[in-house]
């Protein structure tokens, strides 16, 4: 893109002195607990108490005598499965929802798939509890897989139908006219272009599964311990700073893996990283 259209594009999308205070009082709002807890990781004192002297003792704690380990990765485990299960199951939704669908089909399943959403998360884990009691599953990890797909299902179905929604459908017809069969063009053709889509799904619903404490509290079995499980026991009776931590380095490497999603959904569209900035 010429430098002197992209000024022009910039020119154009400038903030009011307003909006931008607002923007950068919801950043401050947003960011400053997360530096905090960043800083405090590295501070001596376990109470955050001044004055700051580094030190990586909680960090050595945190891979030595903590007990955060163990209830992480369950948590890694259980919401990577469940983010694989929702891109799966979500990009065969969206392609039904796109391509197959009747019209009574597609609302029935559209307004499901906003009831998951829109329906607060306290209302619907008891809802499920209910349900996992009486189909005879009860409370167990297979209960909070079940649980997590249905709650983060319907992030990737919309995003991905909006994507499949944008496609030209003669590229499809073009490749199925020079002898392509069906799973050849959709592999061939639609995987790449949806790609970003997909990542962009799986991504959230990996988020929202790693985070969502209510379905987890509602169906963990005893004894079973999630990350976000185990910090509302810490936050009840008192935590050490391997906590921060641990907060710090998940906060390192969500940041890494946005970078690298983002570059990926850069080179799939055919643009440079540095046409995005």
């Amino acid at each position: 893109m010429p430098q002197p259209f992209k000024r022009g594009l910039r020119d154009a999308e400038a903030i009011s002195p307003a909006m931008a205070t607002v923007l950068g009082a919801s950043l401050v709002i947003l960011f400053v607990p997360l530096v905090i807890i960043i800083l405090l990781s590295f501070n001596t004192s376990p109470y955050g108490t001044l004055p700051f002297v580094g030190t990586l003792t909680w960090y050595v704690a945190l891979f030595t005598s903590s007990g955060l380990l163990g209830p992480t990765w369950l948590s890694l485990e259980l919401s990577f499965v469940v983010a694989i299960s929702a891109a799966v199951f979500g990009t065969m939704a969206a392609i039904w929802l796109d391509r197959r669908a009747s019209r009574l089909g597609g609302t029935i399943l559209r307004v499901a798939l906003l009831a998951a959403i829109t329906v607060p998360w306290l209302i619907l884990g008891l809802a499920m509890l209910l349900v996992m009691n009486a189909i005879g599953i009860g409370r167990s990890l297979f209960a909070i897989y079940l649980g997590l797909l249905a709650t983060t299902l319907p992030y990737v179905v919309f995003i991905v139908a909006a994507r499949l929604h944008t496609l030209d459908p003669d590229l499809d017809h073009a490749a199925r006219s020079l002898g392509a069969s069906p799973l050849t063009t959709f592999l061939r053709i639609s995987v790449p272009l949806i790609l970003p889509a997909i990542l962009s799904g799986t991504l959230i619903s990996f988020m929202v599964s790693f985070n969502n404490f209510l379905i987890q509290y509602f169906l963990a079995p005893f004894g079973v311990q999630t990350l976000p499980l185990k910090i509302y026991t810490l936050i009840r009776v008192g935590y050490l700073p391997d906590l921060n931590a641990l907060a710090t380095i998940i906060v390192a490497a969500t940041c890494i893996l946005i970078l690298l999603l983002h570059r990926l959904g850069l080179r799939n569209a055919g643009l440079p990283a540095g046409d995005a900035l």
